[in-house]
């Protein structure tokens, strides 16, 4: 089920990646090359939040920015099965595909 989740998170990244450099909301015109998200804690759990997400730009760049409501909900879909802990981080690394918590 992860494996679903992940991929699914992995392809509304790279469109808000892109969207995000494009509309000009990032810090740099050059390309995000990861995306970390923090959590937060909620009545029922902790789960990875969209909120001040950290795009990382090729050349070192951190812009901070909030995702859209699909990463938002991915990000939960994610959350229920792999049970973040406070102050965890999720890195999503946009040229390999590769996701870390």
């Amino acid at each position: 089920m992860s494996g679903h989740f992940s991929s699914r998170l992995l392809e509304s990244v790279r469109w808000e990646a892109v969207l995000a450099v494009a509309s000009g909301d990032s810090e740099s015109k050059s390309p995000v090359t990861s995306v970390r998200f923090g959590t937060s804690i909620w009545e029922n759990g902790v789960f990875y939040t969209e909120m001040n997400a950290e795009f990382v730009h090729a050349d070192g760049t951190v812009s901070a920015l909030d995702c859209g409501d699909k990463v938002a909900d991915h990000l939960t879909d994610l959350s229920s099965v792999d049970h973040p802990e406070n102050s965890d981080t999720l890195t999503v690394d946009l040229a390999t595909g590769r996701i870390t918590s």
